[in-house]
């Protein structure tokens, strides 16, 4: 399997990471749920596709034969520089088990949003100075000039990247629907991971009793409030029942509980009547959530109050003006006189 992370693929065989994840099973088993595994390694795969994207360093990710022990996941990240690996590889293992943390823009202060972002543009910066320093070398390689780089400020760590990369909602929300998903299997005693495919490296192990700690409880948001909007009604509801009304709102069908218990009796009652065109002036309240990428998808609608229901007018009858009746055949030609 191989999953792309970027378009070019034309990388040298010294432009590849390897990555290793080991899970490790009660009583020492070598098989797992398929739908767990698959689930779980679209979500690996994601993430890896929002750390690359997030930092701007492309790459793609080769499955290759697996080991024995348990079930292990063994792939290859294929750079196009081999500059990128160094970075990518070491924040890894931090990014995914690192103590949890994740906090949403809502709950940052402006500082420390200011400083993830920083550090973020920070790490991009020294991956640019890297790759312009290795063009560098192999021009003077050829001109035979030997000079060192003078560091301009400390390196950051694998730990602070990481910490400023799980501050952004889609890596946290794919790291988290990652373990949410191992959890579904029993069997799973504790994920591994490891910058290396050897076997008996040493792992980074996070046990089954720590999975429910990296899982991020989905942010409750709240509603957007529209007051005195104009819906004009395609399928109301005449009786009780619990059914949605359907509407036009903002030039699109939408469907909507009725939460206006005055208006409700009122059209029980038939105190109001529907026809083709029918508008409700309302307040509308329109429900949010995240969906498992970290998006804001719409949950719902609801009208909580109609102020005023407008009927279209009655259609006008035309007048028609008294127009010459035009003869037909021989009746249509003009006198033309005595020749």
């Amino acid at each position: 399997m191989t999953e792309a992370v970027s378009d070019k693929t034309a990388p040298k065989i010294d432009d590849v990471g390897e990555f290793k994840v080991h899970y490790h099973l009660a009583g020492g088993v070598h098989q797992m749920d398929a739908l767990v595994r698959n689930k779980a390694e679209a979500e690996l795969l994601a993430l890896l596709h929002e750390l690359s994207s997030t930092i701007g360093v492309p790459f793609h990710v080769e499955s290759k034969a697996r080991g024995e022990g348990g079930v292990i996941e063994l792939w290859n990240l294929v750079f196009q520089h081999k500059e990128h690996i160094a970075f990518v590889m070491a924040v890894l293992g931090p990014l995914l088990s690192a103590a949890p943390f994740y906090r949403s823009k809502l709950r940052q202060s402006k500082q420390q949003t200011a400083m993830n972002d920083l550090t973020i543009q920070k790490l991009k910066l020294e991956i640019a100075e890297k790759e312009a320093a290795a063009v560098e070398r192999v021009e003077k390689e050829r001109t035979s000039v030997k000079t060192e780089p003078l560091p301009l400020e400390p390196s950051l760590t694998p730990e602070e990247i990481a910490r400023a990369l799980l501050a952004r909602k889609k890596i946290a929300r794919r790291r988290s629907n990652y373990y949410e998903r191992l959890i579904d299997d029993s069997r799973i005693e504790s994920v591994g991971f490891a910058p290396t495919h050897r076997r008996g490296a040493a792992e980074q192990v996070i046990e089954r009793r720590q999975f429910s700690d990296y899982v991020v409880a989905r942010a409750e948001l709240e509603p957007l409030v529209h007051e005195g909007v104009l819906i004009e009604v395609v399928s109301p509801v005449l009786r009780s029942g619990g059914l949605k009304w359907r509407g036009i709102f903002d030039k699109k069908i939408i469907s909507f509980d009725l939460e206006d218990r005055v208006f409700q009796d009122r059209v029980a009652t038939k105190r109001v009547q529907f026809q083709n065109g029918t508008i409700l002036r309302c307040d509308l309240d329109v429900f949010q959530r995240e969906d498992e990428t970290g998006e804001v998808e719409i949950a719902g609608y609801a009208v909580t109050a109609v102020h005023e229901v407008r009927s279209p007018p009655p259609l006008a009858e035309q007048e028609t003006d008294p127009q010459f009746s035009l003869p037909l055949g021989n009746e249509a030609r003009p006198p033309t006189g005595d020749r």
